[in-house]
């Protein structure tokens, strides 16, 4: 299925849109049959798609207070900011260079207690908190969903693979993305993600999507109220190819453009698990 791209310009520059479905997360919590069937037709087709959580008012602010938290951390300095760096661990800590970076917080971690926050988010430790639970709860919605779409009627479900008690890789990121002065400075960084489902809140331009049908780059729009989700190789591999993971890059539109944050939630399956394709009427 080819979909055409929208055209918009910022700055001088004219850059395409990717035409990426929105799915209502209140209908999909009312089972809303036409809305499932969108769900599951953009985790096919393009594996991108907006989540309109636009109801969701408590949850958002939370977003919004950490684009000031991912601020405030990255204005430390370096040194203190290395404090975090683990070089040992793919999935937890600080990860960059001068004027950008990461910083990953594993769900695991914040629900046991047992590995403390960095000293710098500590005080708000109720806000990633409350973050994580209903981002892991909004994710698990899409997982039944597209389980009833794929095996409709039987016991395979992607939540088999998810169980939310035991031991799994599933985070917290948030992003500083820097301000380059070229567009040409930007390296390549394109890629899957490796993980189930991704939930992605940016409020600048900052992603690019490569559309399957023409292996053109097109940007995806941030929208207020709206995650970003895209489907990750877990999900592909866990259903033998239906669902689309998506290769994506991050960068920037037009030289000098503006410094961004992003605050993502990253839904990984429990540790150990056996990505082999799912078969009807498997547990």
């Amino acid at each position: 299925m080819v979909l055409p791209c929208r055209k918009t310009t910022v700055g001088n520059i004219e850059i395409n849109v990717a035409p990426l479905e929105t799915v209502s997360l209140r209908l999909l919590l009312q089972d809303d049959e036409n809305e499932c069937t969108k769900l599951y037709r953009a985790a096919r087709v393009l594996g991108f798609f907006y989540l309109d959580v636009s109801d969701s008012e408590s949850y958002l602010a939370d977003v919004e207070r950490l684009y000031s938290i991912t601020e405030r951390y990255f204005a430390q300095s370096e040194e203190d900011l290395m404090k975090d760096f683990r070089a040992d661990d793919e999935f937890r800590g600080f990860k960059g260079g001068k004027n950008w970076g990461s910083l990953e917080i594993l769900r695991d971690d914040v629900t046991s207690s047992e590995v403390p926050l960095p000293v710098k988010i500590q005080p708000d430790s109720t806000t990633v908190q409350r973050f994580i639970s209903a981002s892991h709860d909004i994710v698990y919605v899409i997982l039944h969903q597209l389980s009833g779409s794929l095996w409709p009627g039987s016991r395979n479900h992607f939540e088999n693979k998810h169980h939310p008690t035991k031991q799994n890789n599933s985070s917290l990121k948030v992003y500083r993305g820097p301000a380059l002065a070229r567009l040409s400075d930007v390296g390549d960084n394109s890629h899957t993600d490796g993980g189930s489902l991704t939930l992605l809140y940016t409020d600048k331009w900052g992603t690019q999507i490569e559309l399957p049908w023409s292996k053109e780059w097109a940007w995806v729009e941030a929208k207020p109220g709206h995650a970003i989700v895209n489907i990750g190789d877990t999900l592909q591999t866990l259903s033998g190819g239906r669902l689309y993971s998506c290769r994506h890059r991050v960068s920037q539109p037009v030289d000098g453009f503006e410094e961004r944050w992003a605050v993502t939630y990253f839904l990984r399956p429990e540790n150990g698990t056996s990505l082999v394709p799912l078969l009807p009427n498997c547990t």
